[in-house]
């Protein structure tokens, strides 16, 4: 990413094209819910994104969020939230798999080939100041809550891991093992366990000094394929994105009950779901080919 300067008109110029696409809004039709109540929900924004759309940060507190959108060649492109606008655009390397931004304003960009990983880290401006290298190939970077601490999650077929990086300094603080097929993961509020969502949608609460699984429980039904996985500002609710063919839905669970409450209907194609740092809102990002976007709605 070396020379890369933020604010690439060329960037935004290619993408203008791909934001001019309609955004496709979720139905409203309950979503499936194997007895947890379903519920019909309909979006209160739509952001309109580029293409390709890969992996997006939560919204800062004025509004600011960074999308990590392409295939081969990859960019980190930063939107105002509350109008919707690219503000800015850079382009990084095409081994980019997810992104995540601290309260400070430093950006993780986690990165994985076939064989290697590593998480960069980017200031404001775009430019790599520190590159801490993984264990294995990236497949997701997210936020503690203290705003400041990165959760990487790394693997290969056979295992996976969470480095826990600081990213004043990039320093490495620790390394919690993961099942080897987990996708995604999220720290609690204490931050001293992580959950991880696997692909056959179990989720396992895992230790972070002890290194062990504390809780497992699931969250997913049988064809159900576990795509990214969110934690309430509370503490109390995890969203668990999951997809079923071209059909997607979020499981809403009870950490205390450890169960599946509700099930919130989900746009196809999405591949990313947040939570606003009210609580009070869901992003749920979807990527494809032809289109990206970003659906708001009430949580």
């Amino acid at each position: 990413m070396a020379g890369a300067v933020r604010r690439t008109t060329a960037l935004i110029g290619i993408t203008a094209a791909a934001l001019a696409l309609a955004a496709c809004s979720r139905g409203n039709s309950p979503a499936k819910a194997n007895g947890a109540a379903a519920v019909s929900m309909v979006p209160q924004r739509i952001l309109r994104a580029p293409g390709n759309l890969v992996s997006v940060t939560q919204p800062q507190a004025n509004g600011s969020m960074w999308m990590l959108a392409g295939k081969s060649s990859m960019g980190l492109f930063e939107m105002d939230s509350s109008t919707g606008h690219l503000t800015g655009s850079v382009s990084v390397s095409g081994a980019a798999r997810s992104v995540a931004e601290t309260s400070t304003g430093v950006i993780g960009l986690a990165l994985g080939t076939d064989r290697t990983g590593a998480l960069e880290l980017l200031s404001s401006t775009g430019k790599v100041f520190k590159t801490v290298p993984l264990p294995a190939p990236a497949r997701e970077v997210v936020v503690g809550s203290d705003g400041t601490t990165f959760y990487v999650l790394s693997g290969t077929a056979t295992t996976s891991s969470v480095t826990i990086v600081g990213s004043r300094a990039g320093r490495i603080l620790d390394s919690v093992p993961m099942p080897s097929d987990a996708v995604s993961v999220v720290p609690d509020i204490p931050q001293t366990s992580l959950y991880a969502l696997e692909r056959n949608g179990l989720v396992d609460q895992v230790a972070i000094t002890g290194k062990k699984v504390e809780v497992k429980f699931r969250a997913a039904t049988r064809g159900d394929t576990g795509q990214s996985i969110a934690l309430s500002p509370d503490g109390r609710t995890l969203y668990v994105l999951k997809n079923a063919g071209a059909v997607s839905n979020i499981a809403e669970v009870d950490i205390n009950g450890e169960a599946v409450h509700k099930v919130l209907p989900a746009p196809s194609h999405c591949v990313q779901v947040l939570v606003s740092s009210s609580g009070g809102q869901l992003y749920d990002v979807v990527g494809t080919a032809g289109y990206g976007n970003v659906q708001v709605f009430a949580a």
